[in-house]
């Protein structure tokens, strides 16, 4: 007969089985908890190490109690920086996104990348621009032309000892341009201009963004704080009642707008060449008096080149330099190329930067030296409206000279000297982005050779052959006359 277990014996074995399943939990509850103590225990010296990595390679620009000493005689080479952009509003807050750009009767535009073509769009289009992908805002005016925006920026410089970028060796910020010493306090060898304002945090103010009338404007600022301004795409090119003229000669080139000839910045043209400054000028300032038009200025210039210098841009790289040798604006006649192509020309590396600022055409901006040199009234006038005349005006900078420059010779000490005299000029890429004034010695190896004598006009970009040398941070200078390889571009508000 089959034996039946007793109750008894069936509750003892249901016991033995939970206590084993409870310890076997409890196992994998303490090996579970061993684990997570392990990680967390990871966790939080990967997190220490990083905090502790972070204050290691913190650069000691922030630290608001490190000493900094005045000595004008200390120096550094200033080749080699890497440019830092944050956002600012018109009252210099700190900002997350770049202000709106401000349209003005422009239209707005984004690439359609199945026509390879511009199309338009309405400011509520999401596409429009993003510039934390480089992906600058574009818009068109009413006679074709296009336009980038540049929004209002601070910015800081931080030096290297090579292009390895490995050793810092100095920074340029609201205090001034300050050298790292072996100590690691800093040397301040320059001041910075009075009028040049700054962020909460020691950046710069981009100047050809702020309010300058107490300086007369010799930062290269303007009469109220700008939200941005747009530059044109391309250097401009000269239309005749809407045809497209090439400017082989100054009997073609230097011309004034009027009715039926218009400055325009369009792809896929030859740029206005053949020009001389004053023409420039005046062409550039009548465009759109709506829109407050005007020749670029160099502090202008400046922001377009540090924003290109930056994440925002080309995130240190060089632009690509346009070497087609008839001038075509864009390097290409075809639009496509120009797009798909040719982007690495641009300030953003695509299609949405802008164009020929290194190489095509050696660019006139609004600034010179006046040093007495007989070409200064000949090439610019001297009439009120001319970039001559007015002595105090928000459409120029005028930059200091040594006396002895007197505008008769060509001297290479004059350039050096001159340059010298900038030292406390910010944000127009010159005395902050170069060595010497007078060599190849800018950011990127980019022509270096400022104002003297009798080539008292500021010119910028390089030009189509000058290769490698070309670039946002190349300048010279020039009689102001006109020239095959001498364009313009002009700048709205």
């Amino acid at each position: 007969m089959e034996q039946k277990n007793s109750p008894t014996k069936i509750i003892i074995v249901t016991l033995v089985i939970i206590i084993i399943f409870a310890c076997i939990i409890l196992g994998i509850t303490i090996a579970i908890s061993s684990i997570n103590k392990e990680s967390d225990e990871i966790l939080k010296n990967i997190v220490q190490n990083n905090i502790e990595d972070t204050e290691e390679e913190k650069t000691i620009i922030d630290n608001e109690n490190i000493t900094i000493i005045d000595d004008e005689s200390a120096d550094f080479s200033k080749r080699y920086g890497k440019i830092e952009i944050i956002w600012i509003d018109e009252n210099n807050n700190i900002i997350k996104e770049p202000l709106k750009p401000n349209l003005n009767g422009l239209i707005p535009v984004k690439f359609d990348s199945i026509s390879s073509k511009f199309v338009e769009v309405t400011d509520k289009d999401t596409e429009w621009y993003n510039y934390d992908l480089n992906m600058w805002a574009n818009a068109i005016n009413s006679d074709g032309s296009y336009f980038v925006w540049i929004p209002r920026f601070a910015y800081r410089i931080i030096y290297y000892s090579n292009n390895q970028y490995s050793k810092i060796v100095g920074y340029c910020d609201s205090r001034g341009i300050l050298k790292v010493n072996e100590d690691n306090s800093l040397t301040r060898i320059s001041r910075n201009n009075t009028g040049i304002r700054e962020t909460t945090n020691h950046y710069i103010v981009a100047p050809a963004f702020s309010k300058d009338t107490a300086s007369g404007y010799r930062n290269g600022g303007w009469d109220f704080d700008l939200p941005g301004f747009w530059i044109s795409k391309y250097e401009m090119s000269l239309e005749d009642n809407g045809i497209h003229v090439e400017t082989v000669n100054n009997a073609i080139g230097n011309v004034q707008a009027n009715d039926a000839l218009k400055a325009v910045s369009k792809p896929g043209v030859s740029s206005w060449r053949n020009i001389n400054i004053k023409n420039c000028y005046l062409n550039s300032y009548n465009y759109d008096r709506n829109k407050d038009s005007h020749l670029i200025k160099n502090s202008e210039w400046g922001a377009v080149a540090y924003l290109s210098y930056s994440k925002y841009g080309r995130n240190g790289k060089n632009i690509t330099t346009n070497s087609n040798s008839n001038y075509i604006t864009g390097g290409s006649t075809s639009e496509e190329s120009i797009y798909i192509s040719n982007g690495n020309q641009s300030t953003t590396g695509n299609y949405t930067g802008v164009y020929d600022m290194s190489g095509n055409a050696w660019e006139f901006v609004s600034a010179y030296i006046d040093n007495g040199y007989y070409g200064l009234a000949e090439n610019g006038g001297d009439s009120e409206n001319d970039i001559y005349g007015s002595r105090n005006s928000k459409y120029k900078s005028i930059y200091p000279h040594v006396t002895y420059d007197d505008g008769d010779d060509y001297v290479e000490e004059y350039s050096m000297n001159n340059f010298d005299l900038t030292y406390r000029y910010r944000g127009d890429a010159i005395f902050e982005t170069s060595d010497s004034g007078y060599g190849n010695d800018a950011f990127e190896n980019n022509t270096a050779y400022f104002l003297q004598g009798d080539i008292p006009y500021l010119i910028r970009g390089g030009d189509y052959n000058s290769g490698s040398n070309s670039g946002v941070f190349s300048y010279n200078g020039y009689s102001g006359a006109g020239n095959s390889s001498e364009s313009f571009r002009v700048v709205l508000i």
